[in-house]
Order: structure tokens, then sequence, then C-alpha cells
């Protein structure tokens, strides 16, 4: 059973506030999601988390699902604009909910922003493993497949929600040519692994950035220079590898 995690900000009876549906990747759940999460209800939005079984059905099928709760949320009063972030497959999900449910025709002024983190718009290299006997267990990795006519390949692209794409230097599952997507907003990419971009510090800094400017990275980081990873300050960048092996370290220590 998918689980609704919801988690409100602080608002005002008569506030109307964004909302933002947060994706999960393969292999993983909500729970991976919980730190940016966190930092996304302390900005003020209201976030959920919309958990799936992403070992079983297919991606349009969990597209379907997402496409009830978009339209579930369109109907709220108390909505403004209706923002995602995902990770992984999470954002091929968003990508093709947002074309099912139609609110880029429907509801225009209601449409905000994707944050998509390591997403394999161009498909996976992963999908070229023989599964053998297994293959129709796991429909969704054909509709990751690199082939041009993969389903992935095939879905149209946002033309009223901007998108912002993060990859992950050290990705082993998604290259980070194929997370590029065409149209994008914005494109950066972080020197951490597939997995740990979602709860990496600078990856929250820059979706909380970009839903709320529509740029990864500050006007004096784009001007300093056109270098895919931004530039911080030495101490900065120490503080976020010493956050990030600390946690590590509190999660292998529990």
């Amino acid at each position: 059973m998918d689980r609704h995690s919801l988690k409100i900000a602080k608002l005002h009876d008569h506030d109307t506030h964004d909302l933002v549906i947060a994706t999960h990747g393969f292999l993983s759940n909500g729970k991976s999601l919980d730190p940016i999460a966190d930092s996304l209800t302390s900005a003020g939005y209201e976030t959920l988390v919309w958990d799936y079984p992403s070992l079983r059905g297919s991606i349009l099928s969990h597209a379907g699902c997402l496409t009830a709760v978009i339209q579930k949320a369109l109907c709220r009063p108390d909505i403004g604009r209706i923002h995602f972030v995902t990770h992984s497959m999470g954002g091929i999900i968003a990508r093709a909910a947002i074309a099912q449910s139609r609110m880029e025709t429907i509801a225009k002024k209601r449409c905000g922003r994707l944050l998509m983190m390591a997403p394999p718009n161009r498909g996976s290299w992963l999908t070229r493993l023989p599964l053998g006997p297994f293959a129709n267990r796991f429909p969704q990795l054909a509709e990751l497949s690199e082939n041009e006519s993969s389903l992935v390949n095939q879905l149209p692209r946002p033309h009223r929600i901007d998108v912002g794409v993060i990859a992950a230097q050290k990705d082993w599952i998604v290259s980070e040519s194929a997370t590029h997507l065409d149209g994008q907003a914005d494109h950066a990419v972080i020197a951490t692994s597939h997995q740990r971009l979602v709860q990496h510090p600078l990856a929250i800094e820059m979706t909380l950035r970009f839903l709320e400017e529509g740029r990864l990275r500050t006007v004096a980081e784009t001007d300093a220079a056109a270098m895919t990873i931004p530039i911080r300050p030495q101490t900065e960048l120490n503080d976020s590898v010493h956050d990030e092996r600390t946690a590590g370290n509190q999660r292998r220590a529990a």
C-alpha cells in the first residue's frame, strides 16, 4: 500500500501556500526523502512524501496513482502552486503523471517547478543487464531502457513547469549525460553517489533555491565561472563533507 507522509509548516488559517510532492527512486522508499522533506517544511512548503512499491508495477501504473494525488491537490483552494522534488526513477514517474493529469493545460497558474535528482531522463545503463525469465517481473526496467523507443525516451517534457536537474558525479546507475532533459532551466553536478545525492546538504540547498528562484546557483556562483559544480567557500565545503561523514557514521552505528 502506498504511504503518504504529509509534513505541513505552521500556516495561518486563510493562507494559500505551495505544495511540494516528493517521490523516491527504484529500490528505495519515502524515508530516504525525510531530510529534504523536513527542510522543505521548515521553508514553509506543505510537503507530501509519496511512497510507492518500486519493485512492483510499471512506471505508468505508478504514474496513474500519482495523477490521482495531483488531481486531488488541484481541488484544494488553499494550495497555490504544486511543485515536485524527485529522485531517480521517481522523476520519470512524476513526468508521466504531469502529462497524464494535464495540469499544464487545465491548471496553468498552479504549475510550480520540478527538481529532479539523478533522473534517468535518457535511460539507465542498468537496463542492459539480462534478466532472462525474470524480465516480466520488472517492467519498469524496460521502460527505462536507453533505446530511443522506450517509455522514458518518448515521454513529453513539461512545457510550463520549469525543470532543474542535479546529477551525481559518482553515479554508477545513471550517467551524467543521461540526466539532461531538453528544455531544462538549469543543471548541476555534485560530487557524491546516486543514493547519497538526495540527502546531500548542497543538493538540499540547491533544491530550495530552485523552487524559490528557478535556478540552482546563486547569482555570484553563476557569474564566477561556467562550471557544472557550484563554487563555494572551502570552509563550507569542508563542513558539508564533515556533515555527510558524521551522518554516515551515525547510520552505521545505529
